[in-house]
C-alpha cells in the first residue's frame, strides 16, 4: 500500500535495480567511503555520468559544476588516506537549490528580475554541508522567487517528474525532488515557504520535512519578517533524512536522528482530510485513512478533526507582502503571475500582513489542541500536467496552483514542523501524507514516519 510504483511512466531513471549506487542511501554511502570500499571519485563521476544522462528529460540542475566536484572529490579520497576525521556525508555528492549563496557560483532566484549575481561566500545552510563532508555538484531548479508550487518559468525548461516527465515535480524545491527521484544525488536540501519542501517530496515518492521555525540557521531571515520560511531535507529515507537534519541545526540541536529511532509512545492523532477550499482526490481520501489504520495499529489514538477554515484569496495578502520584500530591478522581465503577485505584494501594508499571520496562526495552533500530531494528505491529488495552468490570467494561475498547498502552507504559518512520507499512489503516480507536529518535535514526526513506511 504505501510503496510506490517500480515501473513508472516512460520508464525514465527509476533504475535502482540496475543501478546499486543510485538506489543506496547517503549514509551507506558514507560508510563505504570511510571503510575504504568506495572512493568519493567513483561515485561522483557516477553522479555526474547520471547527471548528464538525465537531466536533459526532467531539468532538475541548473548549474552543474563538474570540475569542481571532482576536485572536492579528490580531496575527500585524500583526507580518507591520510586518518582526518571525517563529517558524516564525507564524500558524498549532494546539491543545494538555486537561492543559496555559494561561493563563486552564480545566484539568480530563477528570475530575469535580478541581474546575474555572483557570491564571495557560502550561506549557513552550504557551509554547514561542506562541513558534513558534502560533494556539491551544482544548483537545483525552483519556481520563480520560490512562488509557485511548480517549476516552470522563463530561466529554465519546466522541471518534470521522472515518474512521468508530462507531469510536474513540484515546486518551489522542484528541481531537488526530481534529483532526488531520479537517483541524480541521495539526498538534498530544500526550503519551503508554503509547501515548497513537502509538495515536491510528495509528487517524487519521498520524505521531506519543514522543520521547525529558527531551527535551521537562514541567511534570508532578516527578509522573512514572518517567519514564514525554512530549509529542511528531502530524501528517500528516514536515516537520511534524519542525519541530514543534524547536519543543517546548530551542534547542541543535533539530536533529531538518535530521536527518529525511538518508538513514539501512545499519542493522540488529529486526522484532517476535508480541504479547507477545493476539492480533495478520492484516493487521497483512502490513503490517508489507510495511514490513520496503521497508525491506530501501532497503538496510537486517531481521532476526525475539523480542517480550519481558509482560503486561496484570504492568505495571498501575507504572501505577497513576503514575496515583495524581494528587491526586484527589472519587473517587466518577471512571468506576468510572479510580477502580478509581486506587485500586489506592495500594496500590502505590514500591519494587515501581521493581521493576517497572527489569524492564521491562532486557528492553526488552535488545531492543534489536545493532539500531539495531525494528519493528512500532503497534496490533493496526482502532480498536474506540464503547463496545465498556461494561458491563465495571473489571479487565476496562482489560484489554481496554489491548490497544490492547500494542506502544507498551514505550518509555516504557526512556525511547526511538518513532514510528508510517502503512502500509496494515484494514477500510478507517487502520493504522500503529512504529519504535523508541535514545534521542536520534529524528530518524533520522523519517528513516526517509520511506523507508516513499515506499516
Amino acid at each position: 500500500m504505501n510503496a510506490v510504483a517500480s515501473d513508472p511512466p516512460l520508464g525514465l531513471a527509476l533504475d535502482f535495480a540496475t543501478d546499486g549506487l543510485a538506489g543506496c542511501s547517503a549514509r551507506t554511502l558514507a560508510a563505504r567511503i570511510r571503510a575504504g570500499t568506495l572512493t568519493s571519485v567513483a561515485l561522483t563521476e557516477h553522479v555526474l555520468a547520471r547527471i548528464a544522462a538525465h537531466n536533459p528529460a526532467v531539468h532538475a540542475f541548473e548549474q552543474v559544476w563538474a570540475a569542481a566536484a571532482r576536485r572536492q572529490a579528490r580531496q575527500a579520497d585524500a583526507a580518507v588516506r591520510a586518518g582526518e576525521a571525517l563529517g558524516p556525508f564525507h564524500g558524498v555528492p549532494t546539491a543545494v537549490k538555486s537561492h543559496h549563496f555559494v561561493r563563486g557560483a552564480r545566484f539568480s532566484l530563477a528570475t530575469r528580475g535580478l541581474p546575474p549575481l555572483w557570491n564571495r561566500q557560502d550561506d549557513q545552510v552550504v557551509a554547514a554541508l561542506r562541513r558534513a563532508g558534502f560533494v556539491i555538484v551544482g544548483k537545483t531548479t525552483m519556481s520563480e522567487l520560490g512562488l509557485l508550487p511548480i517549476t516552470e518559468t522563463l530561466v529554465n525548461p519546466p522541471t518534470r517528474n521522472p515518474w512521468d516527465r508530462t507531469r510536474t515535480a513540484g515546486g518551489s524545491s522542484g528541481g531537488a525532488g526530481a534529483a532526488l527521484a531520479a537517483g541524480l544525488v541521495p539526498v538534498a536540501p530544500g526550503s519551503d515557504g508554503a509547501g515548497s519542501v513537502r509538495i515536491p517530496a510528495a509528487l517524487n515518492g519521498l520524505l521531506g520535512l519543514k522543520t521547525t521555525r529558527g531551527l535551521v540557521p537562514l541567511a534570508h531571515a532578516d527578509r522573512d519578517r514572518y517567519g514564514l520560511t525554512s530549509v529542511g531535507p528531502m530524501g528517500r529515507s528516514v536515516d537520511d533524512v534524519a542525519a541530514m537534519l543534524d547536519v543543517l541545526v546548530r551542534p547542541r540541536d543535533a539530536t533529531h536522528h538518535a530521536a527518529s529511532q525511538v518508538a513514539p509512545g501512545p499519542l493522540r492523532i488529529g486526522l484532517m482530510v476535508t480541504p479547507p477550499f477545493g476539492t480533495v482526490h478520492e484516493a487521497a481520501r483512502a490513503h490517508t485513512q489507510a495511514a490513520a489504520d496503521v497508525l491506530r495499529a501501532a497503538g496510537h489514538t486517531v481521532v476526525d478533526v475539523p480542517t480550519p477554515d481558509g482560503t486561496v484569496a484570504s492568505f495571498a495578502p501575507l504572501y505577497q507582502a513576503f514575496i515583495s520584500r524581494i528587491p526586484i530591478l527589472f519587473r517587466g522581465r518577471m512571468h506576468p503571475t510572479v510580477r502580478w503577485f509581486w506587485e500586489a505584494g506592495r500594496g500590502v501594508s505590514p500591519a494587515e500582513a501581521m493581521a493576517i499571520h497572527h489569524d492564521f496562526a491562532a486557528r492553526g495552533l488552535a488545531a492543534m489542541d489536545g493532539l500531539d500530531v495531525l494528519l493528512s494528505p500532503t497534496v490533493p491529488g496526482p502532480p498536474p500536467k506540464v503547463g496545465a495552468y498556461d494561458g491563465l490570467e495571473p489571479a487565476a494561475h496562482f489560484e489554481a496552483a496554489a491548490a497544490l498547498g492547500m494542506y502544507t502552507a498551514l505550518a509555516n504559518v504557526t512556525g511547526q514542523p511538518a513532514l510528508t512520507v510517502p503512502f500509496g499512489t494515484i494514477e500510478d503516480l507517487p502520493f504522500g501524507v503529512q504529519l504535523m507536529g508541535h514545534r521542536g518535535r520534529d524528530g518524533l514526526l520522523l519517528a513516526l514516519a517509520r511506523t507508516l513506511l513499515d506499516g
